[in-house]
């Protein structure tokens, strides 16, 4: 053969024998060829496309029989694969906020607590009576006193060197009185209807009493044995002036006085007694009923959600 021939000649080679010891596997196939509808493997659709899926799914759908655009059947569009609408059947939640409790595990935020019980207006009201009561006994008493000194003032007065015929009842302890301008000695003298006469003692006390602007001074005790009709006359030495009457002791009447006292004492004491037990009641129940609110406010997840615990 000749330079110039422009045939080359045949390459040739040897093949190496294959080993007749073992399995032979057949090469693996290339795909079929484009345009051959015989040979589309795995049941594809015939004609052989650009853009045919393979294993049965139908041309421009996703693999695995979910809808084209979503892997595993979640629809597209949300980030990081998570759903932006509906998913499986129910509605959807959203992500929460950081730190936030999902919205299906949450507690609810309890009611807000109304004010707490008894009111403080319990105490204000207590004190207001025991000053009223305070008020009260010292009325009282007083308005004793003077039903106690007005029944002793003497009803029946007469002038010096004169006389006067009463009822007298030793019960009433009766008492002379006497009222004069300054310190003057007197003379009395009592009888009774038979004309005897009858005791007239110092008092045991001294005793001076005020009636329609006048004072009287105890002069003498008067012993009269028996209720009855008495003449006493009396008179103050030379050119003094003095009036003269027939009284009670103040100890005669003791249940007005001791009305007096009581009201002076025990009422106010009441009024006292009953602002403090109120005062007590009130306070204790206050502290265990905001206890409560407080108790009953507080979450499972602990902290308060809605500001402050309550107040008073």
């Amino acid at each position: 053969m000749s330079e110039n021939d422009p045939r080359l000649p045949d390459a040739t080679t040897r093949l190496p024998r294959p080993d007749s010891s073992g399995p032979q596997v057949p090469p693996r196939p290339q795909g079929p060829p484009s345009g051959s509808p015989s040979d589309a493997p795995y049941g594809s659709a015939s004609g052989g496309q650009a853009g045919s899926s393979s294993y049965g799914a139908p041309a421009g759908s996703s693999p695995y029989g979910a809808p084209a655009g979503s892997p595993y059947g979640a629809p597209a569009g949300g980030p990081s694969g998570a759903p932006s609408g509906p998913s499986y059947g129910g509605p959807s939640y959203g992500t929460p906020p950081p730190g936030a409790a999902h919205p299906l595990y949450a507690t609810p935020a309890p009611a807000a607590p109304g004010p707490v019980r008894p009111r403080v207006l319990w105490i204000v009201l207590a004190w207001l009576v025991a000053v009223i009561c305070g008020v009260v006994g010292v009325v009282g008493f007083a308005g004793g006193l003077f039903k106690t000194i007005t029944d002793a003032a003497p009803t029946r007065t007469f002038q010096s060197g004169g006389s006067v015929t009463v009822a007298i009842d030793p019960k009433d302890k009766p008492i002379l009185y006497a009222s004069a301008s300054g310190p003057t000695d007197v003379t009395c003298l009592a009888t009774d209807g038979a004309g005897n006469k009858v005791g007239l003692t110092s008092p045991k006390a001294s005793q001076t009493v005020s009636a329609d602007g006048r004072a009287w001074e105890a002069v003498f005790d008067i012993g009269v044995p028996a209720p009855g009709t008495y003449k006493v006359s009396c008179e103050a030495e030379a050119g003094k002036q003095a009036l003269f009457g027939v009284g009670k002791s103040l100890t005669a009447d003791p249940g007005a006085l001791a009305g007096g006292v009581a009201f002076l004492i025990l009422v106010p004491l009441a009024g006292f007694l009953l602002a403090v037990v109120t005062t007590i009641v009130v306070l204790v129940r206050r502290s265990r009923n905001r206890k409560r609110q407080a108790a009953a406010a507080v979450p499972y997840g602990g902290g308060w959600p809605q500001g402050a615990p309550p107040r008073a």
